[in-house]
């Protein structure tokens, strides 16, 4: 019973860890692949992969924001997520307005 237990706090600690790493990443699809798969930007570590990138630890800034400085040096994005605040359509348009051309 009590490895039983175990277990299960073992399992509910992962999946809390999960979670709080998602809460405090961010991840965009970009229009066009990105020149390099990795890059540093405002400080997080992005990883691409084709037109998916990924940071696992971002500054807890408002994604809106984020999005514009972010798209100001990689491009056009179609989705948008930062730290668990993805932006809807008019906040993909937004954002996208600071895409260098």
């Amino acid at each position: 019973m009590r490895m039983l237990l175990l277990g299960g706090f073992a399992a509910i600690s992962l999946v809390g860890a999960a979670q709080a790493a998602t809460s405090e990443g961010a991840m965009l699809v970009l229009k066009v692949p990105p020149a390099k798969a990795e890059l540093i930007h405002d400080g997080a570590i992005w990883r691409c992969t084709g037109t998916v990138c990924k940071a696992p630890t971002v500054k807890a800034l408002p994604a809106g924001r984020s999005c514009r400085k972010i798209v100001a040096e990689l491009g056009a994005v179609s989705a948008f997520t930062w730290r668990g605040d993805a932006l809807d359509a008019a906040g993909i348009e937004e954002c996208n307005a600071a895409a260098k051309p």
